[in-house]
């Protein structure tokens, strides 16, 4: 991710993020703020108290019209139709070959002219997802924008999250599982509020919050979580937070190279992600026979580096006997949970949890395997 210190004049909520100390960098081609000057102390909020996040590495589309939820149910690999109201769906969208174009989101909820689906998916997906639809969803069914700058999304994440958004949004947010949403208002907008345990498992809420709103709510969260210790928090410590949790992200952990079942199943997220129940979808008769066959060729691991530096996305892994390749490093991170390097990456299904493996071109080091989340012990 490049860095910059400067920019063209910026709407409201750039100008906040800029007074804040924010320091911003490139993800995808969208601008994301890096960080606030104290990356350890950002994390720690979110670790101790709360942190609010700006996510510009995300991106979002709305589908509107006669049956915009059937439309994309037909698309994702997980069961849409059959969530209640309130509940979200964590899915892959996969090409006919089975291959992964975006993880993503989906919320079904009613919009002024009629039921729509919000879509939220990584930045590095917007292309991929934006193509997708041009190709599968007819207009005589459902209509679809890319809504990334209509709606912005903010983030609220730690042990104090829910306090610090009932108070910030003047109503009491309950306890949410994974992917369920609220809508409350703020200022006479409609917000969708949906829980989320990817910043290092903690509580955690993204906010969905029409553009022009978006400046206000987050000056009352930075207003309200100042007495509680809670302050903004860059892209850099929520990827630390992700890696710590064991979660994958699009376009460096999953890419169109991967099959939903290597990124999802040892990392604890197959239920999460993908109904063996539902009708088709688009790259199930894949999924399926994976699963008939009873295992893929490489699985989604941790991997612990000790005092190893931070490896490059893609380097090797081998056998720490014959030499051979076993897999390579997706994300990875110094973790002050664990007090050492961590990482994600692909390793093959022999190599088992509490094996080492040699990371790097010239073996510049070892690492144990283990299985997803990271112990916190």
């Amino acid at each position: 991710m490049s860095e910059t210190t400067a920019a063209p004049p910026a709407a409201p909520i750039r100008a906040l993020l800029e007074s804040a100390g924010a320091v911003f960098g490139q993800v995808a081609g969208r601008e994301v703020a890096r960080h606030f000057g104290d990356g350890n102390a950002e994390y720690r909020a979110v670790r101790e108290s709360a942190g609010i996040a700006q996510r510009g590495d995300r991106g979002r589309f709305r589908l509107w019209g006669k049956d915009p939820a059937r439309m994309i149910h037909g698309l994702i690999t997980n069961d849409l139709l059959k969530a209640p109201a309130g509940q979200g769906v964590y899915a892959a969208m996969l090409t006919p070959k089975g291959r992964t174009i975006a993880d993503l989101r989906v919320f079904r909820r009613e919009g002024a002219g009629g039921p729509e689906v919000l879509v939220d998916v990584a930045a590095e997906a917007l292309e991929g997802v934006r193509d997708h639809f041009k190709k599968f969803v007819p207009p005589m069914f459902a209509r679809w924008a890319d809504a990334t700058d209509e709606i912005t999304a903010l983030g609220v994440y730690g042990p104090r999250s829910r306090e610090l958004l009932s108070a910030a949004l003047g109503t009491d947010i309950s306890p949410l599982d994974e992917d369920a949403f609220v809508e409350p208002e703020f200022g006479g907008a409609r917000l969708l509020v949906a829980a989320t345990r990817e910043a290092g498992g903690e509580d955690g809420f993204d906010l969905f919050v029409p553009a022009d709103h978006a400046a206000e709510l987050w000056r009352m969260l930075r207003e309200r979580g100042a007495g509680m210790g809670a302050r903004p928090v860059g892209f850099g410590a929520l990827e630390t937070l992700r890696i710590e949790a064991g979660r994958p992200r699009y376009g460096i952990d999953i890419t169109e190279e991967t099959i939903p079942t290597e990124a999802y199943e040892q990392a604890g997220l197959m239920n999460r992600a993908i109904s063996f129940t539902k009708g088709c979808y688009t790259g199930q008769e894949v999924v399926i026979r994976i699963a008939h066959r009873g295992h893929v060729n490489r699985h989604l691991r941790g991997l612990l580096l000790g005092d190893v530096g931070v490896p490059a996305p893609r380097a090797p892994l081998t056998d720490v006997d014959t030499g051979k390749p076993v897999g390579w490093t997706t994300s990875a991170a110094f973790s002050p949970m664990l007090g050492q390097t961590i990482a994600l990456g692909y390793v093959r299904r022999e190599v088992q949890p509490g094996e080492d493996v040699q990371v790097g071109e010239g073996g510049e080091g070892r690492a144990r395997v283990v299985k997803l989340p990271f112990d916190r012990a």
